[in-house]
């Protein structure tokens, strides 16, 4: 028998149920050996037809690319990657590694460096001179693998629930405001002491 050989190709909407499939098993992985009090589960299973769309979109965008990994009609990896500039200050833009999943069962079998390609391939054809990638912070094999590959440690990527920050921020969120405007108060005064002191004595 033939040995299978491995594709990367852009993503179709046909993917839908593979990919869901596979973002499942390798969030499930990470959430196995994470401490729940310290990581946030942002992963909910889109249905088919959310994911049908969002490919769509995807494959319509001009500054994201999601990749596939197959064997035969297998999907085993995938790979998102977008452009951002550098700074907002910056009109260069750098690509942005933030979803790289394979699935356990094919891993150590050169699929992650098959589908990274894909990023550094990009960055050359935009001449950009960096690629950024985050991995979830439970997942120690992505971060090896990351390490191995040059990837140095760069900034902490948190998330929180907005139900969690909207109940936490609303003290601090009302002190803010007032500090504002007590500003805003002395910003006032003192214009009006310097318009004060710029009328001639004798008016």
């Amino acid at each position: 028998m033939a040995r299978l050989q491995m594709e990367v190709r852009e993503a179709v909407p046909g993917d839908a149920r593979s990919l869901i499939d596979l973002w499942s098993v390798c969030v499930a992985e990470g959430a196995a050996l994470a401490d729940p009090t310290q990581v946030v589960a942002a992963w909910e299973e889109p249905s088919e037809d959310e994911a049908r769309q969002a490919l769509t979109l995807v494959g319509d965008s001009t500054s994201r690319r999601l990749c596939v990994a197959v064997f035969g009609d297998r999907v085993v990896g995938a790979i998102h990657v977008d452009l951002s500039p550098a700074t907002p200050l910056h009109l260069r833009t750098v690509v942005v590694v933030s979803e790289l999943h394979v699935d356990p069962r094919f891993r150590r079998k050169g699929v992650a460096c098959a589908l990274m390609n894909v990023a550094v391939d990009w960055a050359e054809q935009v001449d950009s001179s960096l690629v950024y990638a985050w991995a979830p912070s439970d997942s120690r094999d992505a971060h090896r693998f990351l390490t191995r590959l040059g990837f140095g440690h760069y900034a902490t990527v948190r998330a929180a629930k907005v139900r969690v920050l909207r109940a936490r921020a609303v003290g601090r969120t009302g002190a803010s405001r007032g500090t504002g405007r007590l500003i805003a108060v002395r910003r006032s005064l003192r214009r009006t002491r310097g318009e004060l002191a710029a009328v001639p004595a004798g008016d």
